[in-house]
């Protein structure tokens, strides 16, 4: 009888072993719950610190005076079409450089439109604010699309487009006519949309004498090429 009272102690005793034990299990459990929570809400409110500190920088944008150091040249309208598009592609750079908001392009691009490109933005700007209701909603693309309407039409476009088509050295230097190619390429992008359609399309145009020399070479990559026909002028 002893024996057996001893039995179920011991089996007791055994119970509560496993009950404590499952009990410390399930505390370093919730521990590691607590400690992952914790971790994770740490985490986000970095993230939500990063991205407000991103939003104010964006919507500060840059100052005039910050935006005046780079001495950006005003555009009065008497350019010619190619100078047009290369002083607006130069100050999209500008304004990227500047971390400028829509509404900073806008308004200083506005502001550096003198003479007769003054007189046409002051006229087309009542005709936008017409439209939308607020010129401040007017989106830099839509500036751009509106400049080029005026001062770089599609015409033009299409014909530096087949002016590149039809580009060859001639009397050009072979820097001169790299500087060209660079330029009309941008036109006809279908031209060189590769960089071994790019290679081949400049060895196309070079005089004959250099275009033989450079033809052995084999080469696809475009600045190489260009670097070999400049040796071939010098020979």
């Amino acid at each position: 009888m002893t024996r057996g009272r001893q039995e179920r102690n011991a089996d007791r005793s055994n119970i509560h072993g496993d009950q404590d034990r499952c009990f410390d299990g399930g505390h370093d459990l919730a521990d590691a719950i607590h400690q992952m929570t914790e971790t994770m809400k740490q985490q986000q409110e970095v993230i939500l610190r990063q991205n407000q500190q991103r939003l104010l920088i964006e919507n500060r944008g840059c100052s005039y005076e910050k935006f005046l150091i780079h001495r950006y040249p005003n555009f009065m309208g008497t350019e010619g079409p190619m100078k047009a598009n290369k002083w607006l592609l130069d100050l999209d750079r500008t304004f990227e450089i500047s971390s400028c908001t829509e509404k900073q392009k806008v308004q200083y691009a506005g502001h550096l439109l003198q003479g007769e490109a003054g007189i046409w933005w002051d006229t087309k700007r009542q005709l936008l604010i017409r439209e939308l209701g607020n010129i401040t909603i007017l989106t830099w693309e839509r500036f751009t699309e509106e400049f080029d309407n005026r001062f770089f039409p599609e015409s033009m476009k299409t014909q530096k487009a087949q002016e590149f088509a039809t580009l060859v050295q001639g009397n050009l230097t072979v820097e001169q006519y790299v500087a060209k190619f660079m330029e009309l390429g941008t036109f006809a992008p279908h031209l060189i949309a590769t960089e071994k359609m790019q290679a081949q399309k400049f060895q196309a145009g070079l005089n004959p004498r250099i275009c033989s020399y450079v033809a052995g070479f084999h080469i696809h990559n475009f600045q190489e090429l260009v670097n070999v026909a400049a040796i071939a002028k010098a020979k």
